[in-house]
């Protein structure tokens, strides 16, 4: 269950609003990660287990000490999570695209 094990931070400057992990995220706890670009699938690439994977790129800003081999399949599959947990939140409103790296926004 993803409930609780994030929540929603910004950088010192609120230039960028982040991912913060709670204790609900075990190991993860106190890591701060932001998405970057993010690629909803398509119908056709339909897996043959009925899943439908989304691509994503993030950034960790901070790791806070876990070490670095920590960041494996689990995390992964974590902030995956955490992804779909967000986009189904917003369902019904306008998503604006992750990746502000060329935005004026």
């Amino acid at each position: 269950m993803i409930d609780g094990t994030y929540k929603f931070v910004t950088d010192a400057d609120q230039k960028w609003q982040c991912v913060g992990l709670t204790e609900k995220a075990g190991l993860y706890q106190g890591v701060v990660y932001r998405y970057g670009k993010v690629s909803i699938p398509r119908t056709e690439e339909l897996t043959e287990e009925g899943d439908l994977p989304f691509r994503f790129e993030y950034d960790i800003l901070d790791s806070n000490l876990v070490p670095r081999e920590s960041f494996n399949d689990e995390f992964f599959e974590l902030i995956g999570d955490i992804l779909v947990d967000i986009i189904d939140r917003q369902e019904g409103d306008i998503v604006e695209p992750i990746n502000r790296e060329n935005s004026s926004h």
